[in-house]
């Protein structure tokens, strides 16, 4: 995998755990339209391609499902629509780790921080904080794991 497919990968998770977090706990579609900026578009989408789709779209899908896996995210219906992962919610782990303040920080929690990246368009930084969070999801499962093999 490259490093702008990390980069991209990064960037659309912020952006849907922002949303997610603010929405919290108000379950929300997702749909790729929504993340349209971050999937890298060189042109307006057609009405035919949404339906046909495409490398932007299967990107989108591979990671949202990528996120329900690995349970930092919950979708609680099948959608009829392409493209579109109905009923979302952050998990209870994906939760923890957003509202977890990091002591270097003092009082914001990294979700605020993640929202507030995401609505400042500042890229860099919301795919930083987003690795952070997944860093810290895979320390909590790993920690619980050993807590329960104990």
């Amino acid at each position: 995998m490259s490093d702008l497919n990390i980069e991209r990968f990064d960037q659309l998770t912020g952006l849907v755990f922002s949303k997610l977090y603010q929405s919290f706990p108000i379950a929300i579609d997702l749909n790729v339209m929504q993340f349209a900026d971050a999937l890298v578009y060189d042109k307006p989408i057609s009405e035919d391609e949404l339906r046909v789709g495409g490398e932007p779209y299967d990107f989108f899908d591979n990671t949202i499902q990528w996120l329900i896996e690995s349970g930092y995210v919950v979708s609680r219906h099948s959608s009829s629509y392409p493209y579109t992962f109905e009923a979302c919610t952050l998990t209870a782990k994906a939760l923890e780790v957003l509202k977890a303040v990091p002591q270097s920080v003092g009082g914001e929690s990294l979700g605020g921080r993640i929202a507030a990246a995401a609505q400042e368009g500042a890229t860099a930084k919301l795919k930083e904080l987003a690795g952070e969070v997944l860093s810290k999801g895979y320390g909590l499962a790993v920690s619980a794991a050993m807590t329960w093999s104990n």
